[in-house]
């Protein structure tokens, strides 16, 4: 006596093998095809976005040095001007 097993969730298809086969085959690839493209994009987005990190990181030290070399001219032209208003008031005449 043989045993049936039945199981629920397999399933039969009426179609030919040959063209199920092609089908699941189709399917497949495609599939595939999507899923390459999906990771080829986040390759690509997260070089990107490591290239705008890099970049961003650059033109802060830039603007980080030009500050600096601002603050560096107002000291040494506030230093100036000081010495300017000093040697003024040495070599003026008194009023009276």
């Amino acid at each position: 006596m043989e045993a049936t097993v039945s199981t629920p969730n397999r399933r039969e298809f009426r179609s030919p093998k040959r063209i199920l086969v092609r089908f699941f085959k189709k399917s497949r690839d495609r599939w595939k095809e999507k899923y390459q493209e999906a990771k080829r994009e986040l390759k690509r987005l997260a070089n990107q976005a490591a290239d705008v990190r890099r970049s961003r990181e650059a033109w802060r030290k830039k603007a980080e040095e030009a500050e600096a070399e601002v603050q560096r001219l107002q000291g040494q032209l506030q230093a100036e001007r000081t010495a300017q208003q000093d040697a003024g008031k040495k070599g003026a005449p008194r009023a009276l």
